[in-house]
């Protein structure tokens, strides 16, 4: 009988075993934050879904390979391959493997180890710097609407109903009779289609347009763009002092979006706002890099 019962016991803790959820990472921070709600001190271990929140202490989250510092007063869903960021900032390192979503907004590493900080700076904009390496920016849809390299910071605002418009700055080439614009902001080529485009060849234009949907984008680009407007123009996009540059801390004007004079791209419905000058400019951003907490 003794024997039976504690088979049985035996048996039982195995089904609780089996059963309990297998953990994700571990959190850890010098103070305390909460999980779930519950205020934590010191190390935690992590579950897909969980909910992380901190406090006046940066909280560093270890999943594997990657690594997320949350800074002070950010809340984030921390899953297995992603991060949900709904308030406050934090910076990705490590591998390839986990995306931060801000907003409408996917955001991963684009080269192995790269430090991305991302940071929900305003109601519906997120500002990304790739500090090291590079970062992609994508849409709901997925598309890609900023390239960024290292020292780079870009604000970004999805806009409602606005999928399709597109307003880029940049220089105008050709190539097998075709004709693409690679934006100066945010670093992505689309196919050009209008009339009369071969007299802005090589010339720097401001485009407006609209993209089509369904098609099938040549040399590289990532959409067809039938064009409203195309305008020549001198200056260089993003650069400080251009028509529609503006700093990523700087970008906007208040609470009701990015202002027309900061908005230097629309690309996927995502006016995008920014600068290539260093980040120590980039106001947005706090001075911080990705570490262990000790």
């Amino acid at each position: 009988m003794l024997k039976l019962f504690f088979s049985l016991l035996s048996g039982g803790c195995l089904l609780v075993s089996a059963a309990a959820p297998p953990s994700i990472g571990i959190v850890k921070s010098t103070g305390e934050y909460r999980v779930n709600g519950s205020t934590v001190p010191g190390n935690s271990t992590l579950f897909e879904g969980d909910v992380v929140e901190t406090s006046a202490a940066r909280s560093v989250v270890q999943l594997g390979a990657t690594q997320l510092t949350l800074l002070p007063a950010s809340r984030a869903h921390i899953f297995r391959d992603r991060t949900v960021l709904e308030k406050g900032s934090g910076l990705l390192a490590g591998a390839q493997t986990h995306a931060v979503e801000a907003a409408t907004l996917r955001i991963v590493q684009s080269t192995k180890n790269s430090v991305v900080q991302v940071e929900i700076s305003a109601p519906n904009r997120v500002s990304v710097a790739a500090r090291e390496g590079g970062a992609e920016v994508r849409n709901s849809s997925g598309m890609l609407v900023a390239s960024l390299r290292t020292g780079m910071a870009l604000a970004f605002e999805p806009q409602a109903g606005a999928s399709t418009a597109v307003k880029m700055t940049g220089d105008v080439t050709t190539q097998d009779g075709k004709f693409y614009l690679t934006d100066g902001c945010a670093k992505v080529k689309v196919e050009l289609l209008g009339q009369d485009l071969g007299q802005f060849v090589g010339k720097r234009v401001d485009v407006a347009g609209s993209g089509i949907p369904g098609a099938t984008a040549s040399g590289g680009a990532l959409q067809v763009v039938q064009t409203i407007t195309i305008t020549r123009v001198k200056v260089a996009p993003c650069a400080a002092g251009a028509p529609g540059a503006g700093s990523a801390g700087a970008a906007g004007a208040g609470p009701a979006g990015l202002s027309h004079a900061a908005t230097a791209a629309i690309i996927g419905g995502v006016a995008v706002a920014g600068t290539v000058v260093g980040l120590a400019t980039a106001g947005t951003f706090s001075s911080v890099s990705p570490a262990s907490a000790q």
